[in-house]
């Protein structure tokens, strides 16, 4: 599959950012500085980029009309681009109406999509948006959300986020890419083998020490750290710490029983497929 676009794809708060850092700083450097990490196609620079390609403004168009330019701003995009790009996803694998994808496979070259335990989504949801947990459980729901409201990126477009089990389910069954999957709670456990093996889909010439060293460098302590004394400019301003945990099963003692209960009711299937049990526990991947 040809295309410049690497993307790096989740729903919100599922590790979508420590990806993207080792990503990064595999083409750049393992110095590479977390606020000069690029945020391709996201937030404010998505808009700028809009705004240039597209025969119209951003502003004076509805989302459906917003939408319908997108495939060919991609495209516009990619054909002045010769080296890989790594694109940061959050919304859903979709088509328009006339079945063009938003982001089109010919510009796409792999996709990596990164996959948490929704227990553990829900918390960080809630933490990062400044939500209480019950907010967050009802945004994972909501298959009609476009957007937060963001005030810190007042230029940011809608983004189609889906439920977490559209969004999930919307990549894992997009026939057009070439889709890696990798659970979070996996690459916690062995970071160097499973970035390894996501950047060798990604058709990256890494190899394991290469791989090795930029996540030694981009530990969560480590990128904790970096945070405090430098800052991060992806930080919503309702977030004391963007880099907050970093541990899987963070819902414990937490997230109550009932939101629990919820989240396996709404998204039981899904959680299934990836091996993740209604008590918080991660099984192996069924078919594995």
């Amino acid at each position: 599959m040809s295309g410049t676009f690497t993307l790096i794809a989740s729903y919100p708060k599922s590790g979508n950012t420590w990806a993207r850092i080792v990503f990064e700083r595999l083409l750049r450097g393992a110095d590479l500085p977390i606020n000069e990490m690029d945020g391709h196609l996201h937030g404010t620079a998505r808009r700028l980029l809009f705004d240039t390609f597209a025969p119209v403004n951003a502003a004076d168009l509805s989302y459906d009309e917003f939408e319908r330019f997108l495939p060919e701003v991609y495209r516009h995009f990619a054909a002045g681009i010769s080296d890989k790009l790594m694109i940061k996803v959050h919304e859903c694998a979709r088509t328009k109406l006339d079945l063009d994808w938003i982001y089109p496979p010919s510009c796409v070259s792999a996709v990596a999509y990164i996959v948490r335990h929704p227990f553990d989504v829900a918390v960080s949801v809630a933490h990062h948006f400044g939500f209480s947990h019950e907010e967050a459980v009802e945004l994972m729901a909501d298959d009609t959300r476009m957007r937060l409201a963001i005030s810190w990126a007042p230029e940011a477009l809608p983004v189609a986020y889906g439920s977490w089990s559209r969004n999930v389910s919307s990549w894992l069954d997009a026939e057009p890419y070439r889709v890696t999957l990798a659970r979070y709670e996996d690459i916690h456990l062995d970071p160097v083998g499973q970035f390894l093996r996501l950047a060798l889909a990604a058709e990256l010439p890494v190899t394991r020490g290469e791989v090795a060293r930029v996540v030694e460098a981009s530990g969560f302590d480590q990128l904790r750290r970096d945070e405090v004394e430098h800052g991060f400019r992806e930080r919503p301003s309702v977030s004391p710490l963007f880099f907050r945990s970093g541990q899987p099963r963070s819902w414990e003692g937490v997230l109550g029983a009932d939101l629990q209960e919820r989240l396996v009711r709404e998204h039981g299937a899904v959680m299934e497929r990836l091996g993740y049990a209604a008590d918080g526990d991660v099984l192996s991947l069924p078919g594995a």
